[in-house]
């Protein structure tokens, strides 16, 4: 069994993976075979590739949200590893000091405008699980939002006022309730574009156990769901996902690329179509000399840029009556632009 496969079994929790190979600057184990050793803990970095705008969302050809990582989202996360082969995900930590810029543009309301996001108290969250605890502020030109995790919600403060509770679901909905105030839409916003990046970033983990399959150059076609009705016009009853690897050599190393192509992909247990093409430019991967695994990711390293692509990345919402599927373009975003992603030793 390749080693690449090992930490990332932990994927089915959906975060963080092992490797196989190594790097040019760090001393790789001699005994490839022998599993790498497995930390409980590794640190992740998530940044922009660029400076300024990292990631643009068109949201339902309504209004766009601008997003600039920057390079300051970190945190940590936490394993619990039985042996080699069976590692599972407790839960990940964003770490206070973390920020990123938001710039929402064509609303035609009170939200246009730029406004940062700053991680004040450590957040903690599993991966399919609303942060248990921690806070941010929504820092505008003008005023400043609290947003403190508790237990089953959110409390949101303006400027130090009095908190005002909301449940999870009553939060996510302030985004789209035209009565709510400005601050508490922003807020609410503020919230799914900090949820957006990370379930971008798990996307890609999720991935990882995969990569090692494609190290053929033969393209991995993965069958999506099926429709059980008549689906959307245009689209095709049962869409596929295809990964394909770029790099050369008969196996998985450090600067390899991976295409990731998605035609007419319907998930039935979210109603969402994905039609999208992304890209994972520059594989890294480091095992040391006492044969464990210090480093994995995509991003810059070895004098190569490098990170996760999306070139119109489309996800919408699919709607079913009388098994005849439809499809609201309001419903309808589209993601380009990406980021770096690295999980390294303490």
């Amino acid at each position: 069994m390749n080693s690449m496969k090992l930490l990332w079994l932990l994927v089915i929790a959906g975060l963080l993976g092992g490797c196989g190979g190594g790097s040019d600057d760090e001393t790789t184990s001699d005994a490839p075979d022998v599993p790498p050793r497995i930390l409980s803990v590794y640190n992740f970095q998530l940044a922009g590739m660029q400076p300024g705008t990292d990631m643009t969302v068109d949201v339902g050809n309504q209004f766009q949200v601008r997003l600039d990582l920057g390079n300051t989202l970190r945190g940590s996360v936490n394993l619990q590893v039985n042996s080699p082969t069976s590692v599972s995900f407790l839960d990940f930590v964003t770490d206070a000091g973390s920020t990123m810029t938001i710039a929402v543009v064509g609303s035609k309301t009170n939200l246009d405008g730029e406004f940062a996001i700053n991680v004040t108290t450590d957040v903690v969250a599993g991966l399919d699980d609303e942060p248990t605890s921690g806070a941010f502020e929504v820092v505008t030109a003008a005023d400043v939002t609290t947003v403190a995790f508790v237990a089953n919600g959110v409390e949101l403060s303006l400027d130090g006022a009095a908190p005002v509770f909301f449940t999870w679901d009553d939060y996510d909905n302030l985004l789209d309730d035209v009565q709510a105030e400005t601050w508490q839409r922003r807020a609410s916003l503020a919230g799914g574009a900090f949820a957006f990046i990370f379930e971008r970033m798990f996307e890609i983990a999720e991935l990882l156990d995969s990569l090692e399959l494609a190290a053929s150059g033969a393209p991995i076609v993965t069958a999506c769901d099926e429709f059980p009705g008549t689906p959307p016009v245009g689209v095709l009853l049962q869409g596929t996902h295809e990964l394909t690897r770029l790099g050369s050599g008969p196996d998985l190393a450090p600067g390899d690329i991976f295409d990731w192509t998605f035609t007419n992909c319907w998930f039935a247990s979210s109603n969402t179509l994905i039609d999208s093409f992304l890209q994972m430019q520059n594989y890294i991967e480091v095992v040391d000399a006492s044969n464990t695994l210090t480093r994995i990711g995509f991003g810059t390293w070895n004098g190569m840029s490098g990170g996760v692509v999306y070139i119109d990345w489309t996800l919408a919402e699919t709607e079913e009556d009388q098994g005849v599927y439809t499809i609201d373009p309001s419903d309808r975003i589209v993601v380009n632009g990406g980021f770096s992603m690295l999980f390294v030793e303490p």
